[in-house]
């Protein structure tokens, strides 16, 4: 019946369509039936017709005749994803436990038909005499209005002739027009770009290593301030001149004004752009500049990595140790992971690029598995800034209960009279980090989650910031209606309010989730920020992210120890690298740069360590506690979390499963290769009305493989009713 088969993964949501299906392919499609094709097909017993991504092509098929189905159409002219990244989706589904479909959305984009235009044309060229048809008024202005134009929008048209579609429908079903669907969009516009600067001899080892080594993974580590992007875009550089395609991803959106400020100057209307707030039709065009070669080069957050390159040059993950590089949806993939599988599969290259690289990635390179390359000085020989560790306890001794010491206040004032700028971070957002009575000690929490409520001065309202409820802020305590409710530990916005006061003649801007309100938020402080419109940046760690700009002279961490207590195993990690990062804004150009650390526990190790800018310390230190405490690097942490809106249901569903995966792994816990915690509310038990309920393992790296096989066949191999499962492997920090 059929000479040639396809195997396809179904664009399916369900556990249970989480497999191959193999349809055959009838004789007129066959010359169109190709591996990376997204194909029709009608699935189950009814007529329901959805798409498929096609990953094999073969002329036999061990599958009952009978029982094959014909592929209906093939949607794409050439195939949109590679031979190479159908082996990823494969490699992604087995690393991350997660389902094909899954997968593969990552590499297609999303549905496109939507954003086109039905536009028409006419079918050739004839005279008005030679057409079969009633020849009205209208049609003749339709035939003539089209006579020299190559098409026009169905909407236009009914506009500029003012005709109703019923004409243009039929002059269509008399063969005179020609429908189509057409994506309209801006050419690119002219950029005049700058000459490349002079590299110093760190960053020419830095490329020439890169370029003629045969390693394929490289981690750059570089203070703030060594030139690590120069190197990236010169590397570029030279696989462009190779007709090679690169990728530069940056942790999150905040990120690429900056970095694509700097590209379009370097390379013009040659970068596309991919991130989260783009359209559906822009992100689209986007894709299809890099699919058909319009673009080389591809500047973007985590999901830019799966753009349709075609021949790798090479990927950049800039500030690798970000978390947003952890998808936080299925499937939650760890973006240096997939990047350094896909240089190996792709024979191109990846730069893993940080000030603080992750501990994992540096004990990497430490085994040599990626090569390690540092730039230990700053640029045009700028000096790292003055650090000094301030003791809060101490102000509180001397009568200052503000949240800004008096030498940082002193900093900021001799910045601001010298015409310079400052920066002050402090990793909260809103006015006050809780609302409660300071009678009985009740804290205001939200309704809908496990979490307390934080004030927000604009509104003068109280923010859920799991579900985003508000509600008004109260004055009378609800369980012993005493009126000593007061607002405790302080946000951005209090910081905002306290430094207007302070410096009421200097120009003051925020920077954090809640005024970043609309896509161009970010870009206009950046712009504003760079020309001297802002004297004083306040904001969250936004801030810590790649901010260049010379005349920052005083950085301020207001809170160094926010996170120092979190109950994560990387909370010392995440702090280092934080007051690293926002330490690292100050003293980028020719004037020396000052930054206070503000503590309560002023000998801390980490903060010390953060102070000195002393990487190699912290790592060891904090690499031998992580061994000792089987930790990663060390040792996979594999959190299972249930969620669901019924609590009573999530808690029986999740002892019944760690049943299953007990029994399953009992000879791992008898070896001592494999840790299994009994299942225990997640820290915020409840979010937006759902129980969360988790299950942690530690499992060794050769017992890896065989566990997953076991989760996979527990949780995901049939959909549970009325629970998400969702599957975490080292990605749950901070």
């Amino acid at each position: 019946m059929y000479n040639t088969f396809v195997q396809v993964i179904l664009n399916n949501i369900s556990k249970s369509t989480d497999q191959l299906y193999t349809y055959g392919v009838p004789d007129a499609l066959i010359n169109s039936a190709e591996e990376g094709k997204r194909a029709r097909v009608n699935f189950g017993r009814g007529k329901n017709i959805i798409d498929a991504l096609i990953v094999s092509v073969d002329s036999t098929c061990d599958y009952p005749m009978e029982k094959i189905k014909p592929v209906i159409d093939i949607i794409d002219e050439k195939s949109i994803v590679t031979k190479e990244m159908l082996k990823i989706i494969f490699w992604i589904r087995e690393r991350y436990i997660c389902k094909y479909s899954d997968a593969m959305r990552l590499m297609i984009p999303s549905e496109t038909q939507s954003i086109y235009e039905k536009h028409v044309c006419l079918k050739g060229n004839k005279e008005i005499t030679e057409y079969n048809i009633n020849k009205t008024s209208n049609q003749i202005k339709v035939i003539e209005y089209l006579r020299n134009r190559k098409s026009v929008s169905i909407a236009q048209l009914m506009e500029r002739l003012n005709i109703s579609k019923a004409v243009i429908n039929n002059l269509i079903k008399k063969d005179v027009l020609e429908e189509k669907q057409v994506l309209e969009y801006t050419n690119q516009t002219e950029f005049q770009l700058d000459e490349p600067l002079c590299l110093n001899d760190e960053q020419k080892n830095a490329c020439e290593t890169i370029l003629n080594s045969d390693k394929k993974a490289f981690l750059l580590h570089g203070v703030t301030g060594s030139g690590k992007t120069e190197v990236y875009m010169n590397i570029i550089e030279e696989y462009s001149k190779q007709g090679k395609q690169s990728i530069m991803l940056v942790p999150e959106i905040s990120l690429t004004t900056q970095t694509i400020d700097r590209f379009e100057k370097r390379f013009g209307n040659r970068i596309a752009v991919f991130h989260s707030k783009l359209s559906k039709k822009d992100r689209y065009i986007q894709w299809l500049r890099v699919y058909d070669k319009e673009a080389d080069i591809v500047i973007g957050a985590r999901s830019a990595l799966f753009a349709p390159i075609e021949t790798l040059g090479v990927i950049v993950v800039d500030e690798e140790h970000e978390d947003s590089y952890i998808s936080s949806t299925s499937p939650k993939y760890d973006t240096m992971e997939v990047a350094i599988k896909m240089a190996y599969m792709t024979d191109g290259k990846v730069i893993l690029g940080s000030a603080t690289p992750s501990l994992n990635t540096y004990h990497m390179a430490m085994k040599g598995q990626i090569e390690l390359i540092e730039l230990k000085n700053r640029v045009k020989d700028a000096q790292m800034p003055e650090m000094k560790i301030i003791n809060m306890s101490d102000e509180l001794d001397k009568g200052n209960n503000t949240i800004i010491s008096e030498e940082l206040y002193q900093s900021i004032k001799n910045s601001l009279k010298k015409n310079e700028q400052v920066i002050l971070f402090l990793n909260k957002r809103g006015y006050s980090g809780f609302v409660s009575c300071k009678k009985c000690g009740y804290a205001v929490r939200c309704q809908r989650c496990d979490v307390s409520m934080t004030y927000h001065i604009k509104g003068n309202m109280m923010k859920c910031h799991y579900c985003g409820r508000t509600r008004k802020m109260i004055y009378e305590c609800p369980k012993c209606g005493s009126d000593k409710i007061e607002q405790f530990s302080a946000g951005t916005q209090h910081v905002e309010k306290l430094i207007n006061q302070i410096f009421p003649h200097a120009s003051i801007e925020r920077m954090d989730f809640d005024s970043m309100t609309d896509t161009d938020s970010y870009e206009n402080i950046y712009n504003d920020f760079k020309s001297r419109k802002i004297d004083i940046l306040i904001g969250t760690q936004m801030l810590a992210k790649g901010f260049d700009f010379p005349d920052v002279t005083t950085v301020g961490v207001l809170s160094a120890d926010a996170i120092l207590n979190l109950p994560f195993f990387n909370a010392s990690e995440k702090t280092f690298q934080l007051i690293t990062q926002v330490s690292g804004r100050a003293g980028r150009g020719d004037k020396n740069g000052k930054v206070y650390i503000q503590t309560y526990e002023p000998e801390n190790f980490i903060i010390n360590a953060a102070k000195n800018n002393d990487y190699e310390l912290f790592l060891h230190q904090e690499l031998k506690l992580r061994k000792e405490f089987a930790f990663p690097p060390f040792i996979n942490i594999i959190n299972i979390c249930l969620i669901s809106r019924n609590e009573e249901l999530v808690i029986k569903t999740a002892n019944e499963k760690y049943a299953g995966v007990k029994e399953a792994v009992k000879e791992m816990i008898k070896e001592r290769s494999l840790l299994l915690y009994r299942p225990v509310p997640h820290n915020i038990y409840k979010v937006n009305d759902e129980y969360r309920i988790n299950l942690f393992i530690k499992v060794s790296n050769y017992r890896l493989s065989e566990l997953k096989k076991i989760l996979r066949a527990v949780y995901m191999e049939e959909d549970i009713e009325n629970i998400k499962v969702s599957i975490n492997i080292n990605t749950d920090t901070i």
